[in-house]
């Protein structure tokens, strides 16, 4: 008779081990691999997240718009040659694609102090002037997406792209734009 409970008290023992193992091993593989940096979380988006936080306020710029909006802005450099008007273009062909999104998004040329101005005549869209951008934006001819409160959100360069692949890097931008403005509640 001894040797059924001691039979039922290992059986017991051994259920609650396979049960710490089966819910420990998943959370100490997962620490393992964060740890030792073996996975690469899969990236959606086509441009760079500005970091750390950036809004009109910190570039001291007094930011109250009637209607708040979302920004699709194009950071002018010192001299705007052929190269670069296109890129204006092509931020100008990017605001009409937006399609159904239009009237909640407002294409703007951020300007600084030594910008060419000579783009808000040619263009005729509508610039904000900034005192100087930090050096996560400063390389000039990016285009940014700026939220309805200010916050700088995104940032795509042409510089890290050939002339080629600028229209797949708009591309890019437009659907991380569109899935910004689909998932927004402001603005």
């Amino acid at each position: 008779m001894t040797a059924t409970p001691q039979r039922s008290v290992w059986k017991g023992r051994v259920t609650l081990i396979a049960l710490v193992l089966f819910f420990a091993i998943p959370a100490i593989a997962a620490y393992v691999i964060l740890y030792n940096q073996w996975y690469q979380p899969g990236v959606t988006n086509q441009g760079v997240l500005i970091e750390p936080r950036l809004t009109y306020q910190n570039l001291g710029v007094d930011y109250r718009p009637e209607k708040p909006m979302w920004q699709l802005a194009f950071v002018v450099p010192k001299h705007c040659e052929k190269a670069c008007q296109e890129r204006v273009t092509l931020l100008r062909q990017s605001y009409l694609a937006l399609g159904k999104y239009t009237e909640r998004v407002e294409p703007v040329l951020i300007m600084q102090r030594d910008s060419d101005t000579s783009l808000i005549q040619r263009f005729d869209i509508p610039s904000q002037m900034v005192k100087r951008l930090p050096d996560s934006v400063a390389d000039g001819e990016d285009v940014v997406i700026i939220d309805p409160l200010g916050q700088w959100v995104m940032r795509y360069s042409f510089d890290l792209v050939p002339s080629s692949a600028q229209p797949q890097l708009m591309k890019g931008m437009l659907r991380d734009f569109k899935k910004l403005l689909k998932l927004s509640r402001v603005g």
